[in-house]
């Protein structure tokens, strides 16, 4: 009777040593599966993030290239402004100009041979 006890107790001892061999192997494949799932989780999110931002980085382009081209327009019209009233104001003085300066010339023809002078 001892032998077979010791026989029973070698078979239940492989037994639980197989067991737990194969409890190892499914979990460190589940733990694997867990991991790779994480990881998949992990990139995706990732990856949506990486979309978020660059949407968000083109928005802000966008929105600074119209608030630049808003100063642009208005610093322009600004320009517009200054030069018609400028041009405005040089015509005005130029027509003033005119109307004091009397340009009536009188051609004085001269002696032959009369320089102008007053000596002789």
């Amino acid at each position: 009777m001892a032998i077979q006890a010791w026989w029973r107790g070698q078979l239940v001892r492989r037994a639980l040593l197989v067991a737990a061999s194969s409890a190892r192997r499914i979990q460190g494949w589940w733990r694997r599966v867990g991991s790779q799932r994480r990881e998949q989780q992990r990139l995706w999110v990732l990856a949506e993030y990486i979309k978020l931002e660059r949407a968000v980085v083109l928005l802000q382009a966008q929105v600074r290239a119209w608030v630049m081209r808003t100063e642009y327009k208005r610093c322009r019209e600004a320009a517009r402004t200054i030069q018609t009233c400028w041009r405005g104001y040089v015509q005005r003085r130029a027509s003033n100009c005119t109307k004091d300066v009397d340009l009536h010339i009188d051609i004085v023809l001269g002696v032959p041979g009369d320089c102008g002078d007053q000596n002789e």
